[in-house]
């Protein structure tokens, strides 16, 4: 008997976490642990000049642009920097900047919520900070990105200093009762899971910077169990595919599981992308795989961005001069 074919619809891709830094700097220079330590330390002492930073967060952005994201919320040094790259090129989304700096925080940055405030690691902020950082987020309005934990050594240190687990902090601090996402979540627990639920927040997922970076494989089959909201990121990875993010999460799970076809393709599809502007019509059948899906899409958007490449080789060109 003939199957009616299924039509689904996608729009651009979200990108919830892209490091800019790193994402253009990362084409060029490997960043193992010791470089990327060696680079945080020359960001710190103003190793570029606001001028060659804001040219970093550009080709950065187009590398999102190119690759069809539509809405991005990208890691940025200074205020301000990420909202004039989401303007220049139409993008949604919000910057994102190190909550260490909280306190210098422009009056401008507050307008129309696009800036956000990133907790690299609970192990860098003591009890007070964290307290301070909690309360101007609820008077400020100002959303956060919070990152668990990087390794199983970190949880261990974080439950050393607050005898709680990572989720736990979170909750005790008031940050699950703002507005945030939260990532690094490979060795996030059960209990953990269902704290997070509870307040109903969104955790993302970098499959490609965690596997480059060797942080281990998420089990997506237990976030899908449990119904918690979850949506992808390129995190670190100076390589911009969306939609290898979600297939490497579709064979991280299945070979954690032993088992395939846990997650189905429109799962995957909703987390990577959402109805909006740029959305296209796809007709899905028992025939249709993501990979066949979303290689098309993606040939799709690169022929509409055509225009962008000859700028995008030149920023590619003063990064080489510069490093």
């Amino acid at each position: 008997m003939h199957r009616e074919r299924e039509k689904i619809t996608i729009g651009k891709f979200i990108n919830y976490y892209c490091d800019g830094i790193s994402c253009a700097l990362g084409e060029f220079i490997r960043l193992d642990s010791e470089r990327e330590e060696n680079l945080q330390q020359l960001l710190s002492e103003q190793f570029l000049t606001c001028q060659e930073s804001e040219t970093l967060i550009e080709y950065a952005t187009l590398k999102n642009v190119s690759a069809g994201v539509g809405e991005l919320n990208i890691k940025v040094q200074d205020f301000g920097m990420g909202i004039k790259m989401l303007d220049r090129y139409n993008l949604k989304g919000r910057e994102i900047v190190s909550a260490k700096k909280y306190g210098q925080m422009p009056t401008s940055s507050l307008v129309g919520g696009r800036t956000m405030l990133d907790i690299e690691s609970l192990v860098d902020y003591n009890q007070s900070t964290l307290s301070e950082i909690s309360d101007f987020s609820a008077r400020a309005d100002v959303p956060l990105a919070i990152n668990l934990s990087s390794d199983l050594e970190e949880i261990g240190k974080i439950v050393n200093f607050y005898s709680l687990s990572p989720a736990e902090v979170l909750e005790s601090f008031g940050f699950l009762d703002r507005e945030c996402f939260v990532y690094g979540l490979n060795y996030l627990d059960k209990d953990d899971q269902k704290l997070i639920k509870t307040y109903n927040k969104t955790c993302v997922f970098s499959p490609q910077d965690d596997g480059e970076r060797g942080k281990g494989a998420i089990n997506l089959f237990n976030f899908i169990y449990n119904q918690l909201k979850f949506g992808f990121s390129s995190g670190k990875c100076y390589n911009i595919d969306m939609f290898l993010e979600g297939k490497l999460a579709c064979l991280n799970t299945s070979n954690l599981m032993h088992e395939g076809g846990l997650i189905g393709v429109k799962q995957i599809l909703d987390a990577l992308s959402k109805e909006g502007h740029g959305e296209v019509e796809i007709d899905l059948s028992d025939e249709e795989n993501l990979e066949n899906i979303l290689d098309r899409k993606v040939k799709l958007e690169q022929k509409c961005m055509e225009s962008l490449r000859e700028k995008t080789k030149e920023i590619a060109r003063k990064i080489k001069e510069k490093i």
